[in-house]
């Protein structure tokens, strides 16, 4: 009989992380001139307006829920690690102040983003998911699809 312990933890790294990536998404919505600057500040980007923010950010919420849901595994995981990854490289400066205020909450991104590499090297053995459940009712499937 298989131990569902690994699958379990799978599944509570996925929804935490959907969560924190979900409150930080959800921003763009919320204050969408956060967005504009942090495109100016930390990638060099000034063409970024506001205006873009509902569309990136609703382009990242299907990213994320699809995610959360554990659906084409391969490819939204490999998105949000991706998402997540690029915004960490870019505030790595700030975090390595992290006496500087609010710098240390930035330091929050470096544990989402070790838990969202484990959940990509993972994601096979990721069976509470949309992907794990078909899998399992049609074994033909690539596992980690």
């Amino acid at each position: 009989m298989q131990t569902l312990t690994l699958p379990l933890s799978l599944l509570i790294i996925r929804l935490s992380a959907a969560t924190f990536l979900a409150a930080w998404t959800s921003l763009k919505f919320r204050v969408p001139q956060s967005f504009e600057a942090v495109f100016h500040k930390f990638y060099g980007l000034d063409f970024v307006t506001q205006a873009l923010a509902p569309v990136v950010g609703g382009l990242q919420m299907l990213i994320v829920l699809a995610f959360a849901i554990g659906i084409l595994r391969t490819y939204t995981y490999a998105a949000v690690l991706l998402m997540h990854g690029v915004g960490t490289l870019a505030s790595l400066p700030n975090m390595l102040d992290y006496t500087t205020y609010p710098n240390q909450l930035m330091l929050a991104a470096l544990p989402t983003l070790g838990a969202l590499v484990a959940l990509f090297l993972l994601r096979a053995e990721d069976q509470f998911s949309i992907d794990g459940l078909r899998h399992k009712s049609q074994p033909h499937l690539a596992p980690g699809a």
